[in-house]
């Protein structure tokens, strides 16, 4: 089945690669939190993980790798990659200080 968004499938090996390098890694998984995007950012990784993207992605569908850079955004990327290569991955919604934060375990 074609997908909508990629031309061709991502392998599993560049999102691995990205991860390795920003996230926290268990046995099992590893945690995306705001902690990762920040180090992302800091280590502008971003940018070059979204330039090997762009001949996955079609024309139209683009613009998720091309907007603004944000947590959501990134963590979009993240998951349309997951469901294309039938990665799985879980959130988790935690509160605190009066803020919510959610962070993605995407096991391996």
């Amino acid at each position: 089945m074609s997908s909508q968004i990629f031309r061709k499938p991502v392998p599993k090996e560049t999102l691995f690669e990205l991860l390795d390098k920003i996230c926290l890694k268990t046995e099992k998984y590893y945690l995306i939190d705001k902690n990762a995007y920040r180090k992302l950012l800091f280590y502008n990784l971003y940018s070059e993980f979204c330039d090997t993207l762009k001949d996955y992605y079609h024309l139209g569908k683009r613009v998720y790798i091309e907007r603004k850079s944000t947590y959501n955004s990134f963590i979009t990327i993240v998951r349309q990659i997951c469901k294309c290569c039938n990665v799985m991955y879980a959130s988790q919604i935690k509160y605190n200080e009066s803020k919510y934060n959610i962070d993605y375990f995407v096991y391996f």
